[in-house]
């Protein structure tokens, strides 16, 4: 299975143990309402362009809500089916899913943590791992605002140089250093915080921006 589908399934276990009431790293959302987003987001896609039109309502928070009120168990059993018939997600699963659903299973794994507790990394098959840091290329440098250069350093796999020539050479001194695994990056791209991450180097300036 592609990384969509294995952390769809792992995510799945994950959500039905935890229950509905449990903490996220999605600001003030529980599992119960992570569940709801992951539902509407990919079963309900014609919410979601209906909401760029112009009018009061906004269909893809309704349908949040609506989901809401459904038996928590249902909208993550419903969620985990995946996609069905013509919805336009079957074609993008391993394409839009992947990063959804690693980042997400992670947001409800270390719901309970804070910034600077001890996190446990979990193994990941390096194909899966080859997924994540074809991402992180991708994003990295349309997310990251930095004065000087910033090297992502992933286990395993090449770094990936950002502003490179500014203020200073990639191997120079002028130079914030991320290092740890493709997945630990990513989240923190993302803005998590609750990361096993090296930082070294110049940290100055250095922001994460968004898509």
């Amino acid at each position: 299975m592609n990384l969509a589908q294995t952390e769809r399934a792992a995510l799945q276990a994950s959500l039905l143990e935890k229950g509905p009431d449990a903490p996220t790293l999605c600001g003030e959302w529980t599992t119960k309402d992570l569940a709801a987003h992951l539902y509407v987001r990919e079963q309900k896609p014609g919410a979601a362009l209906r909401s760029m039109l112009p009018g009061k309502q906004d269909p893809a928070k309704e349908e949040f809500e609506e989901a809401l009120t459904r038996p928590y168990e249902d909208v993550v059993n419903a969620w985990a089916e995946g996609p069905q018939g013509l919805n336009p997600w079957r074609a993008l699963d391993s394409i839009g899913n992947s990063m959804e659903h690693f980042i997400h299973h992670e947001d409800v794994l270390r719901g309970a943590l804070q910034p600077g507790d001890e996190v446990e990394v979990r193994p990941m098959e390096h194909a899966h791992g080859k997924e994540l840091h074809r991402i992180l290329k991708l994003l990295a440098p349309r997310m990251i605002k930095s004065p000087r250069p910033v090297v992502l350093a992933p286990v395993g796999f090449p770094r990936i140089v950002l502003q490179e020539g500014r203020g200073g050479a990639a191997d120079g001194e002028n130079v914030c250093r991320i290092s740890g695994g493709v997945g630990e990056l990513l989240l923190w791209l993302s803005g998590r915080d609750v990361v096993k991450l090296t930082f070294e180097g110049n940290q100055e300036g250095v922001v994460r921006g968004s898509l």
